[in-house]
Order: structure tokens, then C-alpha cells, then sequence
């Protein structure tokens, strides 16, 4: 095995050379996870590769990455002499489906396709024997090896706009179940009515890369009795209707308002990715403001903010792209911490420059804990939806800001809205008309050539109106000359540049796919995933390529920055 940095992020070990690639990684991988390296955050199994996310720490990241190099060789020498001892057997898992055509939507197709009676079809899939390779793609969808090669198809020509939750399917020479709804193109030879991904489980996913699966057919009245019984309420969840006293009441959603709170980490290896807010930086800096611990939930803001009605007096603050509250017609420049009046509405001018602020509010906000965070996951549907019109918010503790005696010494009942004349920077604005965005070489750059890779670099790029939280997806005048070849999935993280057939770059963003194909160019530096989240469509950027000892240079002095913002709004709102 060969280990490589990815970024400054990453340590892939690359198994590519390896006689079964599949079965190191999943044998290495049992090994990192029974006893995980504390620099470790994510560890996500790949087809012919693991790649370790780094942990995201103040300390030095060079000493970070040797001390992981030095461990992963250490570990590596020892699991190589223990490769001919017997492990511990793959978990096996059996998992009924229902081969009724009602529910096999392609059955009869896959069969004439394959030459084969529906009966035989059926019997080649529920007879063999499955591998999960790798997860991706959504919350515990699982890619598993050992499709009998008789039943080979290719994936559709046309995806399904929505494949029902529980199909069971097959594509090229793999078999998967989709854990929901979701658009899809494999071929549907059947279903399932057990659960893949339960928020309520833990571990919340069912398989993990390495486990085993069988197939038990069941009749089709059967397959209904269970998957009734296995109904449960839905992942993503709705904000509370009825009117409390502490509590914001949604007037007007805005473009795009979602809760969000710190990233979710260690569930990458479900296909669950870390989420949390764009604009990590100014999450940080709004909950200091209002006193609160820096990744408190709070509220994204999208283009344009929400309207908010508030029934108890609160303390706010808004950090990120630029914009003005308004408050009973009254302009308020964020950044600061504002107390609104209770019985009053908020809201805000648009935002620009910049896409996203972040609303935090004094003692946070009252909502259910899911897989270790408060905030909305969209992509996975996993948390909170996006806020809608009527949504009541329920205030945690609305006095706390009452605790500092800087906060309480702006809070003047009878006059308010309140707020300092003072101001902190957001973390990044973008006011020049190209934002540089400062890269490594991702490991497939060299799958362009020279000349390519300098107009690459040269190229100015457009971002699309296709983007969201997943990715920036850019639009340019640069294309190869051939298509670059896919890759074997690996994992990929927040900052990844892919490069799809499209000649498009996608940079992922916070809700990115936890593995992907498409050859990966470069991978942004982690002091500048802030200019991401402030990409706004139409918006220009030029990708610069710098190396690694500068990316450490621009990364630590990011982080002083930040700390020293913190340290200052610390020392005021404690005083």
C-alpha cells in the first residue's frame, strides 16, 4: 500500500496495486476503526483506496499530517504481517425483497434484456451472494459486488425522476437498495421493506463496506405487512406550527433559510457527509456576538434573508455576506449584536456582496438533537426542512444574553431595537470582480496535459445557477481535448474540484456526496472554502494553483485571524 496527501485535508492509501484491493481495504478499515488515531476525523472506504480525512485542529497541520504518515506506515507494516491470519468474519446481514413485478419495475424488461424466464432471473439474483463495496451517493446506499454476470445490464437511458424508497436494483455487474426516495437510474428488479438508514438506530446505518448481504424472497402480501410495520416518521423533520411564547415566527422564508450548526463527523463511512453550515467562519463569529458557544444552531441565510416575527425580546446577530436588518422600518448594519423587541418583525435587505449570513440568536434555538447535531442536513434529509411561511422557531433560553453585562447594558426595554456602534469583519466578502481561490493539485491533475493544465489554471470561471449547498458548479470556455476517464469512487470532502464529462468543474460544497468518480483536479485550500460559500451565481472565479507549505502559510494566518475576532468579541461580551 502507498500513502499520498489529497489537499491539505486528506491521506489516501492507494490500493490499486494490491491482488484484491477491496478486501485490504475493508480488513484495514476494521483495524482503523477499532481503535481510531485521534488525528483521524473521517476514515471512508473507496474501491481501490482508504482516504483518512484529517482532523481540523489549531495545532501545527504539518506535524498533524507527519504524525498520521508516521502512524499509517506503522499500522500499514502491521497489517501487512497479520494479512495471513484469520479475521474476524464479514457481519452478514439477510434482507428480504419482493420480486413481485408491481414492485420489480423492470423485472420483465431485465429479463427479456438477459434472455432469461422471470423465474430464472429471479433465482440468479436471490442466490447470490453480496459484498458491500463501498457507500455513496445517499444516507446508507450501499454499492455491493457479486451480481451473477448473466444478469449485466447497463443503467438506464433515461433515470427515474423518482425511484421508490426500498428498491432493490442492479446496474453493470452491482446490486443496491435505495434507503428513499430519490431520482435513480438502475434497473428495479425488486423491493425491500427492511430499513437501511434510521436516524433513531445506532449505529444508523445497516452496512457497513466489507458486510455481507443475502437475499430472502418474500411474497408480495408479505412485503406489504412489513413495510408497514416498518413505517416510521420521516428523516427530515418539521418546524413547529403552534405559537409559543418564546418563539420566531416564519412571516416570509426568504430565497433559501435553513438551520444549521456545526458539521456532523465520523458518518461519513454511512455515505452521511459532515453538512453544517457554508460559512463555518461566520457561524463562529455571529453565536460569540450574541454569547453563545461558537456552533450553536442558527439560521442560513441564502440571497435573501427571511422575515421573522419575534414573540419574545431577543438578542441577534448576523455575520457574513453584507446586508441590513430592518427593523419597524428602521435600517440595523449587521455584524453586531442587536436586541429586537418582543412583537416585532425582522427583515433584511438583500444580500450582497456576498450569498450567505448566518442568524444566530441569543440561547439558541429549541430543536431535537439528530445524529449528534441540531441542524438541517437538505441533501440527506436529515434534520429540519429549509424554513417555510408560518413555521413557528422555538427560542432555548431567550434571557441568556442577559448573563453578560455588556449585552445587558444595551438591552433598554423601552428602546429598542438596540445595538453598538461598533462592528467585527465577516470572514470573507468578495468585492473584487474575479475572487482568487487559492488550490493544491488534485491527485488526477495530470490527466491533462501541460498546455490543458496551464489554461486550466488561466481560465476565468462563471459560477452556475445549478448551484447549491452540494457544490459550486462552474461554467467556463476551457475543454479537454478528450473526456478524462472516471475514476474508481473514493471518498471526497468539502473544497474537492471534480471535472464531469460536462468540461464543468463542481466544487463540493457543505452537503457534498461522501465518495465520487469524476477525475478530481484540485482541492481548495481550507482558509478559502469561506469564498465558496459566498459564490454567488453569476458570480466570477479563477482557481490559483499554490503548494503545499504556502497553503499552510495562508491557513494558519486565517486561523489567527479568527481567533484573534473571537478572543476580542470574548473579551467584550464577557466583560
Amino acid at each position: 500500500m502507498h500513502c499520498t496527501l489529497i489537499g491539505d485535508h486528506s491521506v489516501l492509501i492507494d490500493f490499486s496495486k494490491s491482488n484484491e484491493p477491496l478486501k485490504s481495504i475493508h480488513a484495514l478499515s476494521k483495524v482503523l476503526f477499532a481503535n481510531k488515531p485521534s488525528w483521524a476525523a473521517e476514515i471512508v472506504p473507496g474501491l481501490d483506496s482508504l482516504v483518512i480525512q484529517l482532523q481540523r485542529t489549531s495545532d501545527n497541520s504539518k506535524t498533524t499530517r507527519e504524525q498520521a504518515l508516521a502512524d499509517i506506515q506503522k499500522i500499514g507494516e502491521q497489517f501487512e504481517k497479520q494479512k495471513s491470519r484469520k479475521t474476524s468474519p464479514n457481519k452478514i446481514h439477510r434482507i428480504q425483497v419482493c420480486y413481485h413485478p408491481d414492485l420489480g419495475l423492470d423485472l420483465l424488461a431485465i429479463a427479456k434484456a438477459c434472455k432469461l424466464s422471470t423465474e430464472e432471473a429471479i433465482r440468479l439474483h436471490k442466490e447470490s451472494v453480496y459484498t458491500a463495496d463501498i457507500l455513496g451517493f445517499m444516507p446508507g446506499f450501499t454499492y455491493f459486488s457479486g451480481l451473477n454476470p448473466q444478469l449485466r445490464l447497463p443503467r438506464l437511458a433515461s433515470p427515474r425522476p423518482a425511484v421508490p424508497k426500498g428498491s432493490v436494483a442492479i446496474a453493470e455487474l452491482q446490486t443496491a437498495i435505495y434507503p428513499r426516495v430519490t431520482p435513480g437510474g438502475w434497473n428495479i428488479i425488486g423491493r425491500s421493506p427492511n430499513k437501511l438508514f434510521d436516524i433513531n438506530m445506532n449505529p444508523p446505518g445497516l452496512f457497513m463496506a466489507g458486510d455481507q448481504m443475502q437475499i430472502e424472497e418474500i411474497s408480495l402480501d408479505e412485503f406489504h405487512r412489513l413495510d408497514q410495520a416498518n413505517i416510521s416518521k420521516e428523516v427530515i423533520r418539521s418546524l413547529d406550527k403552534n405559537k409559543s411564547e418564546a418563539s420566531i415566527e416564519v412571516l416570509q422564508a426568504g430565497t433559501f433559510s435553513t438551520i444549521q450548526d456545526g458539521p456532523r463527523s465520523g458518518l461519513s463511512h454511512w455515505a452521511v457527509g459532515p453538512g453544517g453550515a457554508c460559512d463555518i467562519a461566520s457561524l463562529h463569529l455571529a453565536n460569540a456576538l450574541v454569547g453563545n458557544s461558537p456552533e450553536t444552531v442558527a439560521i442560513e441565510m441564502t440571497s435573501t434573508g427571511p422575515s421573522l416575527f419575534f414573540h419574545e425580546a431577543a438578542c441577534v446577530a448576523w455575520v457574513g455576506a453584507r446586508c441590513e436588518g430592518i427593523v419597524n422600518n428602521q435600517r440595523i448594519p449587521g455584524n453586531r449584536p442587536v436586541w429586537i423587541p418582543r412583537g416585532a418583525s425582522l427583515k433584511f435587505s438583500p444580500l450582497n456582496p456576498g450569498l450567505r449570513s448566518v442568524l444566530a440568536i441569543g440561547g439558541g434555538l429549541d430543536l431535537p438533537e439528530t445524529l449528534g447535531r441540531f441542524g438541517s442536513h437538505i441533501s440527506a434529509d436529515i434534520g429540519p426542512k429549509r424554513l417555510e411561511k408560518g413555521d413557528q422557531i422555538t427560542l432555548a433560553n431567550p434571557k441568556a444574553p442577559l448573563k453578560s453585562s455588556f449585552l445587558k447594558s444595551l438591552y433598554k426595554e423601552d428602546d429598542l431595537p438596540s445595538y453598538p456602534k461598533w462592528q467585527i469583519r465577516s470572514p470573507f466578502l468578495p468585492t473584487n470582480s474575479i475572487t482568487q481561490v487559492r488550490c493544491l493539485a488534485g491527485p488526477h491533475l495530470s490527466f491533462l496535459s501541460a498546455k490543458e493544465r496551464e489554461l486550466f489554471w488561466s481560465t476565468v470561471w462563471t459560477v452556475s445557477n445549478q448551484s447549491n449547498r452540494m457544490g459550486v458548479r462552474l461554467q467556463g470556455d476551457f475543454k479537454a481535448k478528450k473526456d478524462l476517464p472516471n475514476t474508481p469512487s473514493q471518498a471526497i470532502t468539502f473544497g474537492t474540484v471534480q471535472f464531469p464529462p460536462s468540461h464543468e468543474p463542481i466544487i463540493m460544497l457543505a452537503e457534498h456526496q461522501t465518495t465520487g468518480g469524476y477525475p478530481r483536479l484540485a482541492e481548495v485550500i481550507r482558509s478559502d472554502l469561506v469564498k465558496l460559500a459566498q459564490a454567488k451565481p453569476g458570480s466570477r472565479l479563477q482557481l490559483q494553483l499554490i503548494d503545499l507549505e504556502e497553503a499552510d502559510t495562508f491557513n494558519a494566518e486565517a486561523l489567527k485571524l479568527q481567533e484573534s475576532t473571537m478572543n476580542a468579541i470574548q473579551t467584550i461580551i464577557d466583560n
